[in-house]
């Protein structure tokens, strides 16, 4: 899933001159100091109410398996500061806009449809924010980036789900997969929200 979100390589709209150890150590910064503020604080007090949406859709996009899944608490304040600060250029009131939306497609409160209405619903909406040529900043695309991003950055996510190696070794750009694999947390290659989903 992630891998949908983190283009490789330096290009594309980052730029061929960006030197990837200063993108890394940039972004990597970034993300701290909004996991800094959210696990200080919580989500802000503005979000109050969001919690229980938003802990549902974290646990639809990456349910608990053997692994710990997104939907957490600790993920929402992660959301709810990120959307503060800006991160990625998404907007403070993304959160509310997505609410808004869900529950409109929803029929009146997501939150009291089936788990599986709920699943197809966000389906859907995945479907039609991610459709060829779209320009991935749609309200879902947002929020979905930031819940990846910010589960592959918690601790469960980076040292659970992912494969935790402070010094990953040399690079090898063909590396043996198999049952029990688990792609690497210490392996970004940038990041970014904006792109287009498919060029013509």
């Amino acid at each position: 899933m992630a891998e949908d979100i983190l283009p490789s390589g330096t290009g594309g709209l980052l730029g061929a001159a960006v030197d990837r150890r200063a993108l890394i150590r940039g972004a990597g910064g970034a993300l701290g100091g909004v996991w800094l503020s959210a696990l200080g604080a919580g989500p802000l007090a503005a979000d109050a109410g969001l919690a229980p949406l938003f802990r549902r859709l974290g646990e639809i996009v990456i349910p608990t398996t053997d692994t710990p899944g997104a939907g957490t608490e600790e993920l929402f304040a992660f959301l709810s500061r990120a959307a503060e600060a800006g991160l990625f250029g998404v907007p403070a009131d993304l959160l509310g806009r997505l609410r808004r939306d869900v529950d409109a497609r929803a029929g009146g409160d997501f939150l009291r449809l089936p788990a599986a209405a709920q699943a197809a619903l966000v389906v859907a909406l995945d479907a039609e924010s991610y459709a060829p040529g779209s320009r991935g900043d749609a309200p879902w695309c947002m929020v979905k980036t930031l819940i990846l991003v910010g589960y592959y950055t918690s601790e469960a996510g980076a040292s659970e789900e992912l494969d935790y190696q402070p010094v990953p070794g040399r690079y090898d750009p063909d590396v043996p997969t198999g049952a029990g694999y688990r792609a690497q947390s210490t392996d970004w290659s940038g990041l970014s929200i904006r792109k287009d989903v498919a060029r013509p």
